[in-house]
């Protein structure tokens, strides 16, 4: 079976790729881990990402929202001591901060995943929306998190089972 060239002879990479990329995603722990893995990702492979996501998932919380907000500055200095995970002060920091943001987006609205429908559907406007709100989160980041989500349709190689079904596999 053909698949993207990037998900190919990597057990994680295959899993994920056939399973996750480009699936709607709706809930608001598993959207925040998205977008931080998104931010953690930035100038890294997703490889690198992939890997350590399960240590992720323990260092901070199942990405439950409400708990990573009140983290410390001495859950950042262990964090950063941690060569488990990827260790950068600014994403880590960013991802306490955007927990933050959320917390307050959700007292506004329902669901990160309903904020995220009322965004533009144009991909451009969509990105600078998103970058503006959250912290460390460029245009090539918004990219990655919205096709990762299922917001916009995932680029598949044109030669990968999955390149015509797109985001539309469920």
């Amino acid at each position: 079976m053909n698949r993207c060239k990037w998900a190919k002879d990597d057990p994680l990479m295959i899993d994920y790729h056939d399973h996750e990329w480009g699936r709607i995603i709706r809930e608001n722990e598993l959207l925040f881990e998205a977008l931080s893995l998104e931010v953690f990702q930035a100038g890294l492979s997703w490889r690198t990402v992939l890997h350590k996501r399960e240590r992720f998932r323990i260092q901070f919380h199942s990405f439950n929202i409400e708990k990573v907000a009140s983290m410390t500055p001495v859950d950042v200095d262990r964090l950063l001591n941690d060569a488990t995970i990827i260790r950068h002060r600014r994403k880590i920091e960013a991802t306490i901060v955007n927990a933050e943001i959320l917390c307050n987006l959700l007292e506004e609205e329902n669901s990160f995943y309903e904020w995220i429908q009322k965004l533009p559907k144009e991909k451009e406007a969509a990105c600078k929306a998103l970058s503006k709100l959250f912290k460390h989160v460029g245009p090539t980041t918004a990219e990655s998190f919205f096709m990762a989500i299922g917001y916009f349709k995932p680029v598949h190689d044109t030669d990968c089972f999955l390149h015509q079904k797109g985001s539309m596999v469920y």
